[in-house]
């Protein structure tokens, strides 16, 4: 059957066959048990497989199983594929792949818990460091087509043991939870995947910078990317400062998006955008005793 699911050319055609199957609870539990031969995947033949079961898992649905889709994409090293839970959390195999003329390899692949597989633990990438795996020519690693779609704005974060970096740290896990409450990601548009927002904190070694640097947006990955710095001051500000720095800096990331969008004729919902923006950060204030007179200096955004 796994074979038969790669197959389909268009995910219409996919959805016909899945509706067509007169026993749904039986095809998905055979769906899920082959599933299950390939979250361990080791090969692109078995990654491409896997994005095509969850495909059809999508369509059919995952009953009390907590639901993945199957995602691969360039991270700006290396290709990255990953069962992606809907509030971008990670689950079993995580790869990272080489390609060459012979074709596609994985290495240093790690195992992320799933409560689904509970006997199956955690394996970090350094167990697996030296492992080989089987070379196999194919045109691309496979993505879902009918995934669900995430929150836009993803935050990464650099920094050290430090009392910036555990701030920073904290606003950033308040405002993730923030905006899965508030946005709705499906409402906005298509050329915007990702907004990678990353956090980069002074610490112990490193020369002390502030202000917001405007990156660029990718078309083919569908991704805009900026920095915003936080200084060795950031810590000792007051809440209410802090909040108004991140803020006006994210906005103002969001707008130079807004511009290059407009430049290039794309359509985006940049309004309904703004304004889960402004709720997701109006609560955070409430949260933190912080609802007070935004302007300050210290909020006043700054770019490099």
């Amino acid at each position: 059957m796994r074979a038969e699911l790669t197959s389909f050319g268009e995910i219409g055609s996919l959805r016909d066959w899945v509706a067509s199957q007169v026993d749904q609870e039986g095809l998905r539990e055979r769906l899920w048990q082959g599933f299950i031969d390939l979250v361990e995947y080791e090969d692109a033949d078995d990654w491409n497989e896997a994005v095509a079961v969850c495909e059809a898992m999508a369509i059919v649905g995952w009953g009390e199983r907590e639901r993945v889709d199957a995602i691969s994409h360039f991270n700006g090293d290396c290709w990255d594929t990953c069962f992606r839970t809907k509030t971008g959390e990670y689950r079993y195999r995580q790869g990272r792949w080489r390609k060459n003329k012979a074709g596609w390899v994985l290495f240093n692949p790690e195992y992320h818990f799933s409560r689904d597989l509970p006997d199956r633990p955690e394996r970090s990438w350094q167990e697996y460091a030296g492992a080989d795996f089987p070379i196999v020519l194919c045109d691309r690693l496979r993505s879902q087509r009918n995934y669900a779609k995430q929150i836009p704005i993803v935050m990464g974060l650099i920094g050290g043991a430090d009392s910036c970096s555990e701030t920073v740290v904290a606003m950033k896990r308040q405002l993730e939870a923030l905006l899965r409450m508030h946005m709705t990601p499906e409402a906005y548009g298509e050329p915007l995947e990702f907004l990678y927002f990353t956090l980069k904190c002074s610490f112990s070694g490193r020369p002390s910078q502030s202000g917001l640097t405007i990156g660029s947006y990718r078309s083919k990955q569908r991704a805009f990317y900026c920095d915003l710095h936080f200084d060795n001051s950031f810590a000792s500000r007051s809440v209410s400062q802090r909040i108004d720095y991140f803020e006006d800096n994210l906005k103002e990331a969001v707008e130079a998006l807004r511009k290059k969008f407009l430049e290039k004729r794309l359509v985006y919902d940049f309004e309904r955008f703004c304004q889960h923006l402004r709720e997701a950060f109006s609560e955070m204030r409430e949260a933190s005793g912080s609802a007070c007179t935004r302007r300050s200096s210290a909020g006043t955004p700054l770019r490099r």
